[in-house]
């Protein structure tokens, strides 16, 4: 427990003088932003307030959606791979010290998560607990007048217990909370849809060419397999050079989820950290964001996570008592629903990977555990009022409010229907 509190107190760096400064700038300081979406969730720190509610406001009904928490690396392969171009590499005695001691360190990585991959990890499990502790601290009214929360899940391992990690948090917080909760295929059609639409969307023609020509300029692997690999005929023979490099930096980015005290940040110089990062960073923009590289459609895969948004809200706000909506799922679902409803940095358009690294910075957007909440408040016959968190920080809408961050709810709902709207008709 030891080890995973100061990996947590590493992980959890605060990120509000990193926006500000050059991405290189804040990579230098905090190698772990690297990690793009296995990126560790970063509390808010001490400078993080909440805008108080509007006299006479009470907040009545929270809607979540939120990423499942560290996991595992899905694919076993992953691990194993690099493992056994280590371990080959060793019994042909062309091991460098280098590669001799990240040997060690990919082998405990892997019996960590052997039998285990995709799944949460301790580290996840208190990402949820915190989150849920924070919703309870900060809206403590909201769990009063006969409070019902309603949860729902993708029926998968890590979203589940994500799920029932703040479910039990708030339950303990709140011993009268009446909870429902369900991890069901039905849901998939809202809270993780992925058709083959979708999928077209994100592979266009000039998205791809543009990340291929881009990822050609970021991944130049010779000094990174020379510090490994001591005789060029077994590397000619064993190593794809890209490949390697590329699957070490994925588990050097793991590792801050894995609940254990290991950084392999250090196999890379600045230079070779810096362009990985801004490698994935373009991907995921391309792939997830309202962009010209994919016609500004791809975050239209989100509308109807987008609309069950405002009709579950619509019961809910009908209803005597108050309410909770939970929804856990996948980061490929909540990066282009905050697009959708353009949040903090999300709607930059450009095309250039190195332009977009200033100016759309995935480590603050779609971290492990990244969560939207919408909060609803009310005030006996007066409109009913929204404010959104990002990542438990409030955002901004491009709607007009003399009351920002808190929204009228009527104008948020058309802003979001006419969004439904022309998604359905792309």
């Amino acid at each position: 427990m030891k080890h995973l509190a100061i990996l947590l107190t590493l992980a959890f760096l605060p990120l509000s003088s990193q926006g500000r400064s050059s991405a290189r700038k804040a990579l230098s300081e905090n190698p772990r932003l690297a990690a793009s979406n296995m990126l560790c969730y970063q509390e808010p720190d001490s400078s993080v307030a909440y805008t108080a509610a509007p006299e006479g406001y009470l907040p009545v009904y929270l809607s979540m959606y939120a990423r499942h928490g560290s996991r595992h690396l899905t694919i076993r392969s992953q691990y194993s791979d690099m493992q056994d171009i280590l371990h080959k590499a060793y019994q042909n005695v062309c091991l460098t010290t280098l590669g001799k001691r990240t040997m060690v360190m990919v082998d405990s990585l892997e019996n960590l998560a052997h039998g285990r991959t995709g799944e949460l990890t301790d580290v996840g499990a208190l990402q949820h607990q915190g989150i849920a502790r924070r919703i309870y601290e900060h809206f403590p009214t909201l769990f009063t007048n006969n409070v019902l929360a309603d949860a729902r899940s993708t029926p998968i391992q890590r979203t589940i217990l994500s799920m029932l990690n703040q479910c039990m948090t708030l339950k303990a917080y709140c011993p009268q909370l009446v909870i429902r909760s369900n991890a069901s295929q039905t849901d998939v059609a809202y809270l993780d849809y992925q058709d083959h639409k979708a999928f077209t969307y994100r592979k266009s023609p000039q998205g791809q060419k543009a990340f291929k020509e881009y990822s050609a300029r970021m991944v130049k692997p010779e000094r990174f397999i020379k510090s490994f690999f001591s005789d060029e005929e077994f590397i000619k023979k064993n190593v794809n050079k890209k490949e390697f490099m590329l699957g070490m930096f994925t588990l050097a980015n793991v590792v801050q989820n894995e609940g254990i005290d290991l950084d392999f940040y250090d196999i890379f110089t600045e230079e070779e950290l810096f362009n990985l990062w801004k490698r994935e960073n373009f991907k995921w923009y391309i792939d997830y964001t309202l962009n010209p590289l994919t016609d500004f459609k791809a975050a239209y895969t989100q509308i109807h996570l987008l609309h069950n948004f405002v009709t579950t809200a619509d019961t809910c706000l009908a209803s005597s008592r108050n309410h909770l909506t939970l929804r856990f799922g996948h980061e490929v679902d909540a990066l282009p629903f905050m697009c959708l409803l353009r949040l903090s940095d999300t709607d930059y358009s450009g095309t250039d990977g190195d332009d977009i690294a200033e100016n759309w910075r995935n480590y603050l957007l779609y971290p492990m555990a990244c969560n939207i909440q919408f909060v609803f408040f009310r005030k006996t016959g007066s409109p009913d009022l929204v404010k959104i968190l990002l990542n438990e920080r409030e955002q901004k809408l491009p709607i007009p409010s003399d009351m920002a961050p808190y929204y009228k709810w009527a104008d948020v709902r058309a802003y979001m229907l006419d969004i439904w709207e022309k998604g359905r008709k792309l």
